[in-house]
């Protein structure tokens, strides 16, 4: 799971042309299905107009960078036929306001979390008006509209116990379940991606974790077991930027 403020400025590297594209200016989110549609990316030629990343050519988001195979991936917005229409339905989750079914308002949204498979959103953070902040699951989002959310009644009674810090038994709803597979579901497909990726690939540089040990060698075949390697040693990423076709 990523939050908005971990991907925003982060370097784009695509990896078949060894270069950074562009920085990741914002995302771009589809309120209609509740989830990332594309990265916005910014680059040397921004002047020219918005370029888009989508969400499915995104290989791996890691603390430094987000990777993609290659720069042909970047398309200008202008070649993406549904972004207009996202764009006046609204492109993004903050500031919008939070309203119950019954017309209680709860808050704004100050940041948001989605799942990293599949671009799914995962929870919101509101914040109230005076001030105290709280999650809201996205199980409990009943429409996701321009500028507005709009959500399932008992909400803000749950959220204000939250923020006084009181015990709380956890805010399920029929949609929950479905919901956990979806977030399972795509992040499976995701890591299934990377896979397809890497192996069969040569390791161009020497993979150290943080407390030194060598998880692969310049010159490795890239092989599941050595996926996993890396993986366990939480350099995946580091991994996909430093491969080569053999």
């Amino acid at each position: 799971m990523k939050g908005r403020h971990e991907i925003e400025g982060l370097p784009l590297i695509c990896v078949r042309e060894g270069i950074e594209c562009g920085r990741v200016r914002d995302l771009l989110v589809d309120c209609s299905e509740g989830k990332v549609h594309s990265l916005i990316i910014e680059d040397e030629e921004w002047y020219l107009g918005a370029k888009l990343l989508p969400f499915d050519k995104v290989l791996g988001m890691g603390r430094h960078a987000v990777i993609t195979e290659t720069r042909e991936n970047i398309l200008p917005f202008s070649q993406v036929k549904e972004a207009p229409d996202l764009i006046r339905r609204g492109m993004g989750l903050i500031g919008a306001r939070v309203y119950t079914q019954n017309g209680e308002y709860i808050g704004n949204v100050k940041e948001y979390y989605f799942n990293e498979g599949d671009g799914r959103v995962v929870k919101c953070e509101l914040i109230r008006e005076n001030q105290e902040r709280f999650e809201l699951d996205a199980a409990q989002i009943v429409t996701y509209g321009k500028g507005i959310l709009v959500v399932r009644n008992g909400v803000s009674e749950t959220a204000a116990d939250e923020s006084k810090g009181l015990p709380q038994e956890v805010y399920k709803s029929a949609g929950n379940a479905d919901d956990e597979q979806f977030k399972d579901k795509g992040s499976s497909l995701f890591e299934q991606k990377q896979r397809r990726f890497l192996i069969g690939k040569k390791v161009t540089k020497r993979i150290i974790s943080e407390s030194g040990e060598l998880l692969a060698a310049e010159g490795d075949i890239v092989t599941e077991e050595l996926i996993d390697k890396v993986k366990a040693g939480g350099k995946l990423v580091e991994l996909t930027m430093n491969i080569e076709a053999v």
